[in-house]
């Protein structure tokens, strides 16, 4: 079978079909490939790119009429593993200092951070630890009065029931996952 004149589709094909599809769509669009495929990794300390956001923005390929801006960074945030906005346009973000696992003798410091932007500057200024003690997590949903988040071994849900835009309640909604890998939740 063929999708398009280029691309069998086979086992290998799931490969390189979205990145075809992607060559394709991207410029259609006006916006930019870049593959990663081939990227180069640093050789030494001194090849590391640079965390500066400056230097990081400069690096962008942006189309016309777009532009890119820092929403939160240090001090609001660190080790962000994943993100979601809500209805309000908080981003609700699992920061894991463990993150993707725990050293002998690491004391971890694992929640759930909502980041606002109160002053409608398009930038964050304000911090709420939503939920802590948490351990590795990987995934947050907010919604229904609280978040769902991925946590290591277990699926919760985390509740607000007061409105304070702090956990007061957890639930344990599926458990079991392995913990050889924390990529499995």
């Amino acid at each position: 079978m063929t999708i398009g004149s280029e691309t069998p589709f086979s086992a290998n094909a799931f490969l390189f079909f979205p990145i075809t599809m992607l060559r394709k769509l991207l410029p259609a669009l006006g916006l930019a490939f870049v593959s990663t495929l081939h990227a180069a990794q640093p050789k030494s300390l001194a090849d590391i790119p640079s965390v500066d956001p400056e230097v990081e923005k400069a690096g962008f390929v942006v189309p016309a009429g777009f532009e890119i801006n820092l929403f939160a960074g240090d001090p609001l945030i660190q080790k962000p593993v994943q993100m979601n906005f809500d209805a309000q346009g908080r981003l609700w973000v699992v920061t894991s200092t463990t993150y993707p696992h725990i050293k002998p003798g690491e004391e971890a410091k694992d929640q759930v951070v909502v980041l606002e932007d109160t002053n409608h500057d398009g930038k964050a200024d304000k911090s709420t630890t939503f939920a802590d003690g948490l351990h590795i997590p990987t995934a947050v949903i907010p919604g229904d009065g609280g978040a769902y988040v991925a946590n290591s071994t277990e699926i919760l849900f985390l509740k607000d029931t007061n409105g304070d835009l702090k956990a007061d309640e957890r639930s344990i909604l599926l458990s079991g996952f392995g913990t050889e890998d924390t990529h499995h939740l």
